[in-house]
């Protein structure tokens, strides 16, 4: 089953093998955690969902 989005590649081994092609490359962690970062006041539940409500909407 094909994903709408999922970039594949064919690769031939025993026949044509259709799998998912990697769009980054392997990270860890103490990569990426960087941009987890957020300064400021801390969000309540309530502003979770009212964010969530106005992106339906």
């Amino acid at each position: 089953m094909k994903k709408v989005g999922v970039k594949t590649e064919v690769t031939q081994e025993v026949g044509d093998l259709l799998k998912p092609s990697n769009f980054f490359s392997a990270t860890k962690l103490d990569d990426v955690a960087g941009c987890l970062k957020y300064l400021g006041k801390a969000k309540t539940l309530e502003d979770m969902e009212n964010a969530i409500r106005q992106g339906v909407e």
